[in-house]
C-alpha cells in the first residue's frame, strides 16, 4: 500500500466505508511506515514553516469534543520526536503537531529564524543566549523557555554561547545530533545535502546523543550512512572563524571548500570531473570575494572554472 492509498484509505475511514478487514490492513500499513514516509504523509513540517505555531490544548480538546465518531489514536512506533493524534472534524483531516515538551499540557509557541545563503544572523534568546547563524540555515526557537531550554537547529550551521543556567540544560537538536549543555560555547553544523553533520566545542563542555561528551577544544563528526561518530581534536579558531568573517582550510578537501564556499556567498557549483575532489587546500580567507577566492584555489591547483551570474563551473 502506498502514500496515496493510505491517503484514500484515511478518507474511506473517516466516511465510516472500510470494512473491518481494511481497517486492519490501514493499521498495518501505518505501522509499518518509515519515519520519512510518515512525515511525507503527514507533513507536519510545512506547519512550522508559517513562522510560528502553538498547539493550545484547550484548542485540541475543542476540535475533539466536535467529533461525530470516535478517535482512534495510532500507536506510531519509533515516533520519539514525534507525538501527534489524528483528529477527524468538519470533514477534513488535521494531523496536529505535539510539543516535543514532554509535559503535554504547556501550550508553547515556536518562531522560526531563517537565513539565506550569503547571510549571516543573530538571535538573543529570552534567557540571554546569543546564537549566530550561518547561511542556508533555520533555527526553530520559543519566545519564552518553561523548564529546560530547548531550541531545533532546522537545518545549517550556528555558533551558541549559551547563558549558563544549572537548573535548567541547554538543549540544541538537529535532525541527526542531539546536543545538551549547562553553559558553553559550540557550534553545530547539519545541512541535509552534506553526508556529516559536526559539533565542535569552544568553551566547556557538551554531552551529545548522551553517549559522548565533548569538552573544550575537541569536536565529532557523525557519518549520516554509518550512523557512528568520530571525536577528534579541534582548532576552535578555524571551527569559529565563519562567525568572524573569515574561512580557514586546514587540509581541506575541495568538496568540504564548496560546501562552506556556497552558503557563504549563495552561489552553486558544477564540477566537471570528479577526479578535482581529490585536491585538498590549506588557506586563510579574511572578508574575500567568491572571485577573490576562486582565483586563489586556481593557483593553488590545476582547476579552472568560469563564473556566470552566481553560477560556478569547476572543470
Amino acid at each position: 500500500m502506498d502514500l496515496q492509498d493510505i491517503r484514500d484509505r484515511l478518507n474511506d475511514y473517516q466516511n465510516g466505508t472500510l470494512s473491518p478487514a481494511e481497517k486492519t490492513a490501514l493499521h498495518n500499513a501505518l505501522d509499518a511506515l518509515t519515519e520519512e514516509e510518515r512525515l511525507a504523509l503527514f507533513p507536519v513540517d510545512a506547519y512550522l514553516e508559517k513562522g510560528a505555531f502553538s498547539l493550545p490544548e484547550q484548542e485540541i480538546n475543542a476540535a475533539l469534543s466536535r467529533l461525530k465518531k470516535p478517535v482512534v489514536v495510532i500507536p506510531w512506533k519509533h515516533l520519539s520526536r514525534y507525538a501527534a493524534i489524528l483528529v477527524l472534524a468538519a470533514g477534513s483531516l488535521f494531523f496536529l503537531r505535539r510539543s516535543y515538551n514532554s509535559d503535554r499540557k504547556i501550550a508553547k509557541q515556536y518562531r522560526s529564524m531563517k537565513v539565506a545563503d550569503g547571510k549571516q544572523g543573530v538571535l538573543v534568546l529570552s534567557d540571554g543566549t546569543r546564537i549566530i547563524i550561518n547561511g542556508g540555515s533555520e533555527i526553530l526557537f520559543p519566545e519564552q523557555f518553561e523548564g529546560d531550554r530547548i531550541v531545533y537547529l532546522k537545518e545549517g550551521e550556528a555558533y551558541f554561547e549559551i547563558a549558563k543556567d544549572v537548573q535548567h540544560p541547554f538543549t540544541v537538536k538537529s535532525s541527526q545530533l542531539n546536543v545538551r549543555v549547562l553553559g558553553t560555547s559550540f557550534s553545530v553544523r547539519d545541512y541535509r545535502d552534506e553526508k556529516q553533520a559536526f559539533v565542535s566545542v569552544n568553551s566547556g563542555k557538551v554531552a551529545l546523543d548522551s553517549t559522548l561528551e565533548l569538552i573544550a577544544g575537541t569536536g565529532s563528526i557523525f557519518n549520516k550512512h554509518t550512523g557512528t561518530f568520530t571525536k577528534q581534536q579541534i582548532d576552535t579558531a578555524a571551527t569559529t572563524a565563519w562567525t568572524r568573517g573569515e574561512l580557514i582550510f586546514q587540509d581541506a578537501a575541495l568538496q568540504q571548500v564548496l560546501q562552506v564556499l556556497q552558503h557563504k556567498y549563495a552561489v552553486h557549483f558544477e564540477l566537471k570531473d570528479s577526479v578535482l575532489l581529490k585536491h585538498r587546500f590549506t588557506a586563510t580567507f579574511r572578508n574575500s570575494s567568491i572571485q577573490t577566492i576562486m582565483q586563489q584555489l586556481q593557483l593553488m591547483s590545476n582547476i579552472h572554472y568560469t563564473i556566470t551570474n552566481n553560477q560556478i563551473v569547476i572543470q
